[in-house]
């Protein structure tokens, strides 16, 4: 489908301005991220234990002999295969965070792009494609829930940025009646996101639409003119098709048969109470300026002069990424990580929108609409200004928390307590397995065990009987216990409870019970307090994971020679 090329934006003062807030803008994104890199998502270290298997010959899986897909970033996962075999266990952590934080950039860098292609130049707006551009690429830099994504180590900000350039790429070939790759970018986000199949379908259903319509002025065309009209977009579906379906060979073949990653059934159904709706309103208006910057945004659609077919697309990818919760539940991790990748996309649409009506009812004088758009982007700082310091206290204490709890917990594991090949069963696997890749680590919430994902309930409230576990005989099981207060101060009668339902049940279990709660010994005069709680609860160690205004405490109880008597 070839669409006619935007007139050259604007003079050259104009293109100078953009690019400058384009800078800026990079510059404000990476001066925040700064502030987030201590952020360490416990997820992202369980596929870098799938890329380590991998790396070390023993496949893509987190335990030998176990065929589980536990998760749902195959292209992420090899990009990291090869880190690890050239650098080692720290590289790949480091380099994942470093490559998401040059992605984000690329988001908006791309969103800019976009703009510039989208937006029409105008005569009297002087709103023009590179100022609209650049509010995109600030709405991307001042929004904390885009930030925090991008150095988390998962796939986020790499699938967004997979997204945007295709996109991009399919608007270019519009334009140039060439292919341009798009199909490419396309396929390598469905390798990366399973929802990626999904939302190139939006993209391409939007093309199909545009050229069935026809151009302004023409007549509904034949069945040849549209395939014609589609042979590019043709063209990327058979290589997004081709990828989808060798996806779904190799997990049949390697995952023993499985059609969907094993991810689906553990976490199928949200988690919490958070609705779908709650979710979606938090993480897709916030950074767009609210209900009210939506609003504007669409008022430009109607009434402004906005290249919309060609634009039909974009709108499509985002407003199906930014629906998406709607099908598939809730996440639960920091920063509404579902919604995240398509706020490039989004934050294009709306600056598009605001540039249609600036440039409609803003006319004279020239500098002034330029000077609304771009003071839209500290409005839009400010109004998350709260969001911004909840996360930057939430990744302080946290960072803190995992090096003393989880990374502790591991180097414990790893320093002589556990043996090569023991198996230890707890819930936040990520961590603890990736630096302890000679232990088998079962996963009590199911992201890596295909039995308690597929028993009923939604994450963290699975049904299973606690007996499949103990039947596995792990030498250690590790539950959270938490209780409300503030971390930073030594506990006063702690009012300690099973982080989730799983945990609870698990702790109730007379096989629990029987075989390891520990013996408590007397109580000795100056004994740590940590000392004393895993002395009281029964277990060997206790490790205190930092987290806001409560007690996260990691309890590693050991499985003892011979079972108590009378429980």
């Amino acid at each position: 489908m070839r669409v006619p090329k935007a007139a050259a934006g604007g003079d050259g003062a104009a293109r100078w301005l953009g690019a400058i807030l384009l800078v800026a803008a990079v510059a404000l994104f990476l001066a925040q991220a700064a502030d987030l890199l201590r952020y360490v998502n416990d997820d992202a270290y369980i596929t870098f234990r799938y890329s380590r298997f991998l790396a070390t010959g023993r496949g893509p899986y987190f335990n030998p002999g176990e065929h589980v897909e536990g998760y749902s970033n195959l292209l992420w996962m090899l990009v990291m295969a090869p880190v690890f075999a050239l650098g080692g266990e720290g590289a790949v952590p480091a380099f994942a965070k470093g490559l998401g934080l040059l992605c984000g950039a690329g988001g908006l860098v791309l969103s800019f792009l976009l703009c510039r292609r989208l937006v029409e130049p105008h005569e009297r707006g002087g709103a023009g494609p590179g100022v609209a551009g650049a509010v995109a690429a600030g709405l991307l830099a001042v929004a904390p829930s885009f930030t925090v994504n991008t150095v988390s180590g998962l796939e986020t900000a790499f699938f967004s940025a997979l997204l945007a350039l295709g996109v991009l790429l399919g608007l270019r070939a519009g334009e140039d009646g060439r292919w341009r790759g798009a199909g490419l970018a396309f396929a390598a986000a469905a390798l990366t996101r399973p929802e990626g199949p999904a939302l190139f379908g939006a993209y391409a259903v939007a093309q199909a639409a545009v050229a069935w319509s026809g151009g302004p002025g023409e007549t509904r065309s034949s069945f040849r003119e549209i395939v014609r009209r589609l042979r590019l977009p043709i063209l990327d579906g058979l290589i997004v098709a081709f990828a989808t379906a060798a996806q779904y060979a190799f997990r049949w073949i390697a995952y023993d048969g499985e059609w969907l990653p094993n991810t689906y059934y553990a976490k199928a159904g949200g988690v919490g109470s958070m609705t779908s709706w709650t979710y979606v309103r938090q993480g897709a208006l916030p950074p767009l300026l609210g209900a009210v910057g939506i609003a504007a945004a669409i008022a430009g659609w109607c009434f402004g002069r906005i290249r919309r077919r060609a634009a039909a697309p974009l709108l499509a990818v985002a407003v199906a990424g930014a629906l998406l919760p709607l099908a598939t539940g809730p996440d639960w991790m920091l920063g509404w990580r579902l919604i995240v990748p398509v706020l490039p996309l989004a934050a294009c649409a709306v600056a598009m929108g605001w540039a249609g009506i600036a440039a409609r009812w803003v006319a004279r004088p020239r500098w002034l609409a330029p000077l609304l758009l771009v003071a839209l982007v500290p409005l839009a700082a400010w109004t998350q200004s709260d969001v911004r310091a909840a996360f930057e206290r939430i990744v302080t204490v946290r960072a803190r928390g995992y090096a003393e709890g989880h990374r502790a917990l591991a180097e414990w594991l790893r320093g002589g307590a556990a043996r090569p090949g023991d198996t230890v069963a707890l819930m936040d696997i990520g961590i603890v397995g990736y630096l302890c890749d000679d232990l088998r680590v079962l996963d009590i919430t199911g992201l890596t065990d295909r039995h308690i994902a597929k028993s009923p309930g939604t994450f963290l409230l699975k049904q299973y009987d606690p007996a499949y576990l103990f039947d596995k005989r792990p030498e250690f099981v590790v539950l959270v216990f938490a209780a409300k207060g503030d971390p930073e101060r030594p506990p006063e009668g702690l009012s300690l409870l099973p982080w989730s339902p799983e945990e609870n049940a698990i702790f109730r279990s007379p096989e629990f019970r029987r075989w390891y709660l520990r013996p408590a010994g007397p109580a000795k005069p100056g004994e740590p307090w940590i000392d004393d709680l895993a002395r009281s609860l029964g277990a060997e160690r206790v490790f205190h994971h930092a987290y806001p205004d409560r007690f996260y405490l990691l309890a590693a109880f050991r499985r003892q020679p011979t079972p108590r008597t009378g429980s």
